[in-house]
């Protein structure tokens, strides 16, 4: 659940700070995605490693915080590039559904946070 809250107030920023589609949107989505799943790999990752490994839990808290240093740049490179066009709500709606989908590739996403987003790409 935290994480659905994590990806929700992440898409939430973005919504507010993009507009204005265009073909590359769909990457932009999709990069963004990536670098979401590879944070909710690290973390259900680390919710199932046996407490006393460590090692693996230094491991996947590393790569916890690289996702999150990945999606940082991701996020400020796609605010710089739609930053003349931050108030178009279309696009934000769109880019919200493009990244819920792209999101819906993601292998460690619950099933609960798979069904809603599947829920919101059809309303």
């Amino acid at each position: 659940m935290k994480l659905l809250q994590r990806f929700i107030l992440l898409s939430a920023l973005i919504a507010l700070s993009s507009c204005g589609g265009n073909a590359g949107l769909k990457k932009d989505a999709k990069k963004i995605a990536d670098a979401m799943c590879k944070n909710i790999e690290a973390m259900s990752l680390l919710k199932a490693a046996n407490p006393s490994d460590s090692a693996k839990i230094m491991d996947l808290r590393a790569k916890g915080r690289q996702a999150e240093a990945e999606m940082s740049v991701l996020y400020k490179d796609f605010r710089n590039k739609y930053k003349d066009r931050m108030s178009d709500k279309k696009f934000s709606d769109e880019f919200a559904k493009d990244l819920r989908q792209a999101m819906l590739d993601c292998k460690y996403l619950s099933k609960e946070d798979r069904a809603n987003f599947e829920k919101e790409i059809d309303n």
